[in-house]
């Protein structure tokens, strides 16, 4: 009986798709990303710059991968233009940014008192193309902490977090009025003190008092994908 030849590639070809497949599906946790750094720097060519088959590319990508945000936004108008919902996310956050009993995780925490001199940085405000009742906008913040929140902060510790970027949204309903707030997706976990945590949990990470379950701590591959992810670079080193 005849052996298949080189049976290795049909285990590497498996192997990889598991390490993609485990990375998509894990991305989507806002304490999980991917970051593919660059083996060398890349020149981005200026339009006047390109050939003519590079300008084909170019212009084919953008009308089929890049959305056109105004003509999405059309297919569902909303009673409220862009500025106007913008405007109103921003007032909505000024009257409420001292009352954090809207966000769950704040209810029985004094975040203020615990931070006073904390900053939001709020930044970035744009309307969803797909959704136009929402207002997305990004925050990073920072802040020393002075004051006492008990019991997880029974004394100041006196250390400074710096939030990674954020995602955050507004969704406002045809009357104007806010339905929903979300908050705390990071962007980049690599930027900041929090370890890659967000909300609150990342800024009691920063200051020394975390919670203590996983959640509450920097994110750690589980041993399921580690194995995969070498088993991958092992038998890559066959491919080449």
């Amino acid at each position: 009986m005849a052996m298949p030849r080189r049976p290795w590639r049909r285990v590497l070809a498996g192997a990889a798709l598991l390490a993609l497949a485990g990375s998509a599906f894990v991305s989507t946790s806002p304490a999980v990303g991917r970051t593919s750094e660059l083996r060398t720097s890349r020149r981005v060519l200026a339009e006047a710059d390109l050939s003519p088959e590079q300008q084909e590319l170019v212009e084919r990508f953008l009308s089929t991968q890049v959305t056109d945000e105004e003509a999405k936004r059309k297919e569902k108008p909303f009673p409220f233009s862009e500025e106007e919902l913008i405007r109103r996310a921003k007032i909505y956050l000024a009257l409420n940014q001292d009352d954090a009993k809207y966000i769950e995780q704040f209810k029985s925490f004094n975040f203020r008192e615990a931070f006073p001199d904390a900053v939001n940085e709020w930044h970035h405000f744009r309307v969803d193309p797909f959704e136009p009742n929402r207002v997305w906008f990004t925050t990073r913040g920072h802040g020393k902490n002075t004051g006492l929140a008990p019991p997880l902060i029974t004394e100041p510790t006196g250390k400074v977090f710096e939030n990674p970027p954020q995602a955050c949204s507004l969704r406002f309903n045809e009357a104007g009025e806010v339905t929903q707030y979300t908050i705390g997706y990071v962007m980049d976990r690599r930027v900041g003190n929090t370890g890659g945590v967000g909300g609150l949990m990342g800024i009691l990470y920063a200051v020394g008092k975390p919670f203590p379950y996983p959640e509450g701590q920097p994110y750690q591959p589980s041993w399921q994908r580690t194995l995969v992810n070498t088993v991958v670079e092992f038998l890559q080193q066959f491919s080449k």
